[in-house]
C-alpha cells in the first residue's frame, strides 16, 4: 500500500473514531438531562463532545487536497492542462457554483430552520421541524453536506478520497441514528412517526437527479 492510499484511510479511521464522543455526548448527555441531571446550557462537556461532528466534517474537507492520484479533470491541472483546457474551465467553474448552492443557498437555508429548535440544546430541541427544507427530506442538512463534500472531491479530482466517500456517507447515517435515538424520539416520537409517514429521510426526486448528475461527472471524468 503506498504513503498516499494509507494516510487516506488513517484519516478516513479518525473521522470514524471521532463518532465515539459524539454518540456519548447523546447517549450519557440525554440520560443526564431526563434525570435533571444536566442543564440545556452549552457549558458542559457533553456540548464540547457534540462538535466532535464538526471535526468529522473537517477531516474529510482536508482529504481531497492531500498527495493523491487525479481525475482528469480538477482544480489543480486548471492552468496546466495541455489538453481538455475548455472542459477543464467548465469543470472547475461548474464544481464551484455546486459548492456556493449548497454551502450557501441551500445550506443556509437549512441551517436557519435547524438553529430554530436546536440552538443552545441539542439534546432537547424546542420543536420539531417539519417545514421549509425539512418538508423536501427529513434529514436535509446531511443531504447538503454529503453534496457539498463531494463536490469538493470531485473539484480536486481526488481520486483515493473518492473510492473511500462510501465511508463517510455511513459516518452521516450514523450521526442521524445517534440523533434520533437519542434526541428526537425521545422528546418526538408520536409527531415523527407521523412526519416520517409523508416525508423521506434522505432523497427526493430534485436529490436524485443531483445524484445522478454527480454519477454522470464522474463517469464522465474516469473515461477521459
Amino acid at each position: 500500500m503506498n504513503q498516499a492510499l494509507f494516510l487516506q484511510i488513517l484519516m478516513a479511521f479518525a473521522s470514524i473514531m471521532m463518532l465515539i464522543p459524539y454518540y456519548v455526548a447523546f447517549r450519557v448527555g440525554s440520560r443526564r438531562y431526563m434525570a435533571n441531571e444536566l442543564s440545556l446550557s452549552g457549558n458542559n462537556r457533553y456540548a464540547f463532545m457534540y462538535y466532535s461532528g464538526f471535526f468529522i466534517s473537517l477531516i474529510w474537507f482536508v482529504m481531497p487536497f492531500l498527495d493523491q492520484p487525479r481525475l482528469a479533470l480538477n482544480l489543480f491541472s486548471l492552468f496546466e492542462a495541455k489538453e481538455h483546457v475548455w472542459g477543464n474551465i467548465v469543470y472547475v467553474v461548474m464544481l464551484l457554483g455546486f459548492i456556493v448552492y449548497f454551502m450557501s443557498v441551500w445550506g443556509t437555508k437549512v441551517m436557519d430552520y435547524n438553529l430554530r429548535a436546536t440552538k443552545d440544546r441539542f439534546l432537547h430541541p424546542s420543536e420539531l421541524v417539519t417545514c421549509g427544507p425539512y418538508a423536501k427530506v427529513r434529514n436535509p442538512m446531511i443531504m447538503g453536506d454529503l453534496f457539498n463534500h463531494l463536490s469538493f472531491v470531485l473539484l480536486t479530482g481526488a481520486v483515493y478520497t473518492l473510492y473511500l466517500y462510501v465511508i463517510y456517507i455511513i459516518i452521516d447515517i450514523i450521526i442521524v441514528e445517534i440523533e434520533n435515538r437519542y434526541s428526537v424520539y425521545v422528546h418526538f416520537k408520536k409527531e415523527y412517526d407521523e412526519y416520517a409517514k409523508h416525508t423521506p429521510a434522505y432523497m427526493n426526486r430534485e436529490l436524485w437527479l443531483w445524484t445522478i448528475l454527480y454519477i454522470a461527472i464522474i463517469v464522465y471524468n474516469f473515461h477521459l
